[in-house]
């Protein structure tokens, strides 16, 4: 067998790839839900089955397999193995109907665009793998995926009586989202297998700031404006020039949105205002120590769905190349340019 070397699982090799997601467990979280006038209660209690349960993959309409039709755009990526299985085997084996080559595991990811998450689609080790830090290895990959095509969170599907697989998210740092009562069928409650819905947050967060951020946004701010300062040989322009009170009125009329590290630090930001048409885009900072790692468009991302519907429009200076390429990407287009000075000339562009 070759060495345990992850490697990119294409679509024309692997597509309809069944995987046999058997599992045995021993208990299960019980989901007891109460329903008030003005109040819902629900308590989700860990406990033991009478005796260990098996489910088997045969049991479902639907097993999983890799890129179904309804994932559309969905990647995976997998461990191979030397072998090949011959063909009478394939049934009982996971490998590829193309090739014949021994599948050890997988894992396959899917973007909701609309939400911008990244859905962990199917994830699976065999036997003879685990506890070799094989699933952590596939989860690290779909995280630095989600980092780097700046995704917000990265969602999956469980369920109540798969205890393992639940450890085992919660130790990559997945946390309960919500549940499905009906998702397998109307019993699924009384069967002890309900829909656990877990997220991971991708850090750093975006959210929108509150008052008491402000003097710290203002703080980036000087930081973050300094490169455009040597881009003009002063420090005379505007952004260095905003005092707190500016900040705080822009605050009161508009969005002011903040991007967090782990330790809590605000290490990013970028403010709105709109009217009934367009959303005026502006401030859009990022510490120099994080720079290069999409965190610009994130937050660009995040405010365009704060005001989502509108017409989005922002302005920097000529001199700003990385900025005009960033926005180039991000599907803004110039439609006129405003001379300040001799030196400061501002570039206005839209997104519709």
């Amino acid at each position: 067998m070759n060495e345990l070397k992850i490697i990119p699982l294409p679509k024309e090799e692997w597509k309809g790839t069944p995987i046999l997601m058997r599992y045995t467990t021993e208990a299960y979280f019980d989901v007891e839900i109460s329903e008030k006038t003005d109040a819902y209660h629900v308590d989700l209690v860990k406990k033991r089955f009478d005796s260990p349960v098996t489910h088997y993959p045969e049991e479902y309409d639907y097993p999983d397999g890799l890129y179904a039709d309804h994932w559309e755009g969905a990647e995976a990526w997998g461990i191979v193995s030397d072998e090949i299985v011959n063909e009478e085997n394939r049934r009982s084996v996971v490998c590829s109907k193309v090739t014949g080559r021994k599948l050890l595991a997988c894992i396959e990811c899917c973007p909701e665009e609309w939400s911008n998450r990244l859905l962990v689609t199917e994830l699976w080790v065999a036997d003879e793998l685990h506890r070799q830090g094989i699933g952590t290895r596939l989860m690290n990959l779909i995280k630095e995926k989600a980092r780097n095509d700046g995704r917000r969170a990265i969602m999956l599907e469980t369920q109540s009586c798969n205890v393992r697989a639940i450890a085992f998210y919660k130790s990559q740092g997945f946390h309960l989202m919500g549940i499905d009562t009906c998702c397998y069928g109307n019993l699924d409650v009384s069967r002890h297998e309900v829909r656990f819905n877990l997220v991971y947050f991708i850090t750093p967060s975006v959210g929108r700031a509150i008052a008491d951020d402000l003097p710290k946004i203002l703080e980036l701010q000087y930081l973050a404006y300094q490169s455009e300062a040597a881009l003009f040989g002063t420090k005379d322009i505007p952004p260095l020039k905003e005092t707190l009170d500016e900040v705080r009125e822009e605050f009161r009329n508009g969005i002011i949105l903040k991007m967090v590290d782990d330790d809590g630090k605000i290490i990013g930001s970028v403010r709105a205002h709109a009217d009934d048409r367009t959303a005026y885009i502006g401030k859009l900072m990022v510490h120099p120590d994080f720079r290069g790692r999409g965190y610009g468009k994130k937050l660009l991302s995040e405010m365009e769905r704060c005001y989502a519907g509108r017409r989005y429009e922002l302005f920097t200076s000529t001199r700003s190349v990385d900025n005009i390429r960033l926005y180039e990407k991000m599907g803004y287009k110039i439609f006129k340019e405003e001379a300040v000075t001799d030196e400061l000339v501002f570039v206005y562009m839209e997104k519709k």
